[in-house]
């Protein structure tokens, strides 16, 4: 969905609920003091992907990125924490229920303190796009190092990449597992 259509989407959200009688619904009533919910966006280390952060939201929530709506897994606490891809779109969450206080909240996005600032701009690389050539040579590269380690290790067993930690690509584990198992081959069948 395009900015124009969700705006679209929202408002009619947001139209419907008034006309239901939801008014109280945009805010909490007079006597429950309910927190103000807020929701932020932070870039990666990398700048690969961003962290979408809320708090004093009530369950279920939907979170949207212009183009696609999922649901968030909201903690008892009120908070939720997810990890996308998608870094320059604007986040918003929305209420599943008619019923809840804070119908949609628009996520601020913010910087992170993790991020250094570039002394020389002239002398700084571009962040690494998700499937450039850049993030295809470094799963290769880190593919063909895990393929020679393996084989150091033992024959019996293949490399298996882990993908718990840094976030990457779909090309760049294809390039990973080519680079690796090319590697792995080439030690074991030279010993």
């Amino acid at each position: 969905m395009y900015r124009r259509t969700r705006r679209a989407v929202v408002s009619s959200l947001l139209a419907s609920s008034v006309v239901c009688g939801g008014a109280v619904v945009l805010a909490p009533a007079a006597d429950a003091a309910a927190p103000a919910a807020s929701c932020t966006v932070t870039p990666g280390p990398n700048d690969t992907y961003v962290t979408i952060t809320g708090e004093g939201f009530t369950a279920p929530r939907k979170l949207n990125d212009g183009e696609s709506t999922v649901d968030l897994a909201v903690g008892p606490d009120g908070t939720f924490r997810v990890q996308r891809f998608q870094k320059n779109v604007d986040y918003t969450v929305l209420a599943a229920n008619e019923n809840q206080n804070f119908v949609f909240v628009n996520c601020k996005r913010v910087g992170t303190a993790a991020t250094p600032k570039p002394q020389n701009p002239q002398n700084t690389t571009p962040p690494l796009q998700p499937g450039s050539r850049r993030d295809v040579a470094q799963g290769r590269a880190a593919g063909t190092q895990a393929g020679a380690a393996a084989a150091k290790k033992s024959c019996e067993t293949k490399p298996v990449a882990d993908k718990s930690g840094a976030q990457h690509s779909d090309a760049y584990w294809q390039a990973w597992s080519q680079a690796a198992n090319r590697s792995f081959n080439r030690v074991c069948n030279n010993r």
